[in-house]
């Protein structure tokens, strides 16, 4: 699963499904300490993050009998291939399973799920093998178990980095006609903002605004109740008003506190982080997406779509709706945008030429490639040679190419990033 706070969603929810079975779930994260390898090969299920797969699978070699007990790999979220920071990584560590496969004649099988893509049958071309072709399953809205109903809310302003603070706190100002509009009967709603302080902005300027969301005096009592549990000071009075902030940042025990009210529908709206909350199961009858852009490494960027995705999923509960509102407040130049996302994610690209360097390396150091030839090879069984060929501009590459042709350019650039790699002594090339 794509982060460790997902993983972690799985294996309580696993662990009452399987262990009664006999099953053991292992968690296998940067989070978790594993001192043994026996306590790894003791696992029936593992649930791990693509970053400590990868590291686990470096040395495969050495735990060769281990790995090849494996018998099937799946992968939530699958279109993180095209996120450009961790989608190399993913892509990477799938082909090396691949690799396994195909060494040791085992029937190793795989199964990606994501979000609706148009271009699945890409991702089945890549994951299948010579003996076992994968097949391609789309799923419409009527297999959701509950009817999302989404709504995107365009605004002027937040064209360029200078507007875009001052964006961000208005739309803070729209959020208590949002929740009245969309949420009458006071049912939980998530508000999922891009900062940790914009929780806390967010939540502060809708109590002020009016936003109170208390039911009767019952529901007085046990909202001061929750309060009184908590020791994040700050947080008692906007709780003592029906609002909540959940952010890394929070005590431990506040957010469990947090969770619990909210997941018991006596806390009816709560701020969230949008990274944290893609792993904390919290569904709500209505989602706000309080902007699209947030800021990374000094710069405003888009939330990536598959982020948007897993937010706005959130919306309904199966176990009380027959249906979930999602909201997202955007600037009016994306509203198209994201009104067309309900309806799934654009192609999905391969990142590894983005990090192709570091991936290479560690084939070398594992011996899978030992010369230009077999770098080549390995590029082919990449996702990335699925897509160059159906979409090659996107890689830097004319359209129209004859095959071989193509396969000397990605030759090409294979030795270019060895010899950058020679150049700093990792690798030697003759």
């Amino acid at each position: 699963a794509p982060i460790k706070a997902l993983c972690s969603e799985r294996v309580d929810d696993w662990r009452r499904k399987f262990e009664p079975l006999g099953l053991k779930c292992l968690e296998l994260t940067g989070d978790t300490e594993i001192n043994e390898m026996f306590e790894i090969r003791d696992a029936d299920i593992i649930i791990t993050t693509p970053e400590k797969w990868d590291n686990m699978t470096r040395r495969w070699k050495d735990n060769r009998s281990f790995i090849q007990l494996i018998q099937l790999v799946l992968i939530d979220e699958v279109h993180l291939l095209n996120d450009i920071s961790r989608g190399a990584t993913l892509e990477a560590v799938i082909t090396r399973m691949k690799t396994i496969q195909q060494s040791s004649n085992n029937s190793l099988r795989f199964l990606g799920i994501s979000a609706t893509i148009p271009n699945s049958a890409d991702l089945a071309e890549w994951l299948s093998s010579s003996v076992h072709p994968a097949t391609s399953l789309a799923f419409g809205d009527e297999y959701r178990p509950v009817r999302l109903e989404l709504h995107v809310l365009g605004y002027d302003g937040g064209a360029n980095e200078k507007d875009a603070f001052k964006f961000d706190n208005n739309l803070n100002y729209r959020l208590s006609d949002v929740l009245t509009r969309f949420n009458p009967e006071k049912k939980p709603a998530l508000v999922f903002c891009t900062t940790r302080k914009g929780t806390s902005q967010a939540a502060k300027i809708l109590r002020e605004t009016g936003g109170r969301f208390v039911r009767d005096a019952q529901h007085q009592y046990r909202l001061r109740k929750v309060a009184a549990d908590l020791r994040d000071h700050a947080l008692k009075e906007l709780v003592e008003n029906g609002i909540g902030c959940h952010h890394a940042g929070l005590l431990a025990q506040d957010r469990r506190i947090l969770e619990a009210a909210f997941i018991s529908g006596d806390l009816p709206v709560l701020m969230a982080t949008s990274t944290l909350a893609m792993g904390v199961n919290l569904p709500a009858r209505l989602v706000v997406l309080k902007n699209t852009v947030m800021y990374n490494m000094g710069k405003t960027e888009d939330v990536p779509e598959s982020q948007v995705l897993q937010m706005i999923g959130r919306a309904g509960r199966p176990q009380f709706d027959d249906r979930g509102t999602a909201v997202i407040l955007t600037r009016n130049s994306s509203k198209r945008k994201y009104e067309t996302l309900a309806h799934g994610l654009g192609f999905i690209e391969s990142s590894l030429h983005v990090n192709l360097i570091e991936h290479l390396n560690a084939e070398v150091v594992l011996q899978t490639i030992t010369n230009v030839s077999e770098a080549l090879d390995w590029l082919k069984s990449t996702y990335l040679y699925v897509r160059v060929r159906k979409n090659p501009q996107h890689y830097g590459i004319s359209i129209g190419l004859p095959e071989d042709v193509l396969d000397e350019k990605l030759q090409d650039l294979c030795l270019v990033n060895l010899n950058l790699l020679s150049k700093i002594d990792l690798v030697k090339v003759d």
